[in-house]
């Protein structure tokens, strides 16, 4: 009986593993211009079918890589790059079943960062940074669940402060800048 018992645990063990495992399985690299993609309803399809795979694009007049975008069952997933020529990171975008989450970020083609944000099912969720072409910051926000939680800074593109306020308990206190 015990031995019936231990063989049906590392038979339900065996099959989870299967499962998960081919959630997160290897996807096929396929060239953009191979591919027909056509997005309707969030489900990106090839050839009327949801596609799987990771789409590479190349500038025309290069082999330098434009973008890099990866799809499960039709949705958006895993990482997402662009690049401006010659292989210079433009962003950097995460997602998860079709939802942005994690840390997004985009650069100036200088490098400078341009902004920092952080996702969670397709809304922000902790800190939203900007800054100019210059390497100021302009805006510092904090979310929570899609909603302004905390401190919130927003300055002029010179520096000045444009707004400065905390929201709590669903309420804004401060220099709002309207």
């Amino acid at each position: 009986m015990e031995q019936l018992g231990r063989l049906r645990a590392s038979l339900f063990g065996l099959v989870f593993l299967l499962f998960v495992g081919c959630e997160n399985t290897p996807l096929e690299v396929y060239r953009a211009s191979a591919v027909s993609l056509e997005t309707k309803r969030g489900i990106t399809s090839n050839g009327g079918i949801p596609f799987s795979g990771v789409v590479l694009e190349r500038f025309s007049n290069s082999q330098d890589t434009l973008l890099i975008q990866e799809y499960r069952k039709g949705k958006k997933d895993g990482v997402w790059k662009r690049f401006y020529a010659p292989g210079k990171l433009q962003e950097i975008r995460l997602f998860n079943k079709g939802k942005k989450t994690g840390a997004h970020k985009y650069f100036y083609p200088t490098g400078q960062i341009r902004f920092h944000y952080q996702l969670k099912n397709d809304v922000y969720h902790g800190f939203k940074k900007e800054w100019n072409a210059q390497g100021l910051l302009v805006a510092h926000q904090n979310y929570l669940d899609g909603q302004e939680v905390g401190s919130q800074q927003i300055w002029y593109d010179t520096g000045s402060l444009k707004s400065n306020y905390i929201i709590r308990n669903g309420r804004r206190y401060g220099l709002l800048g309207t």
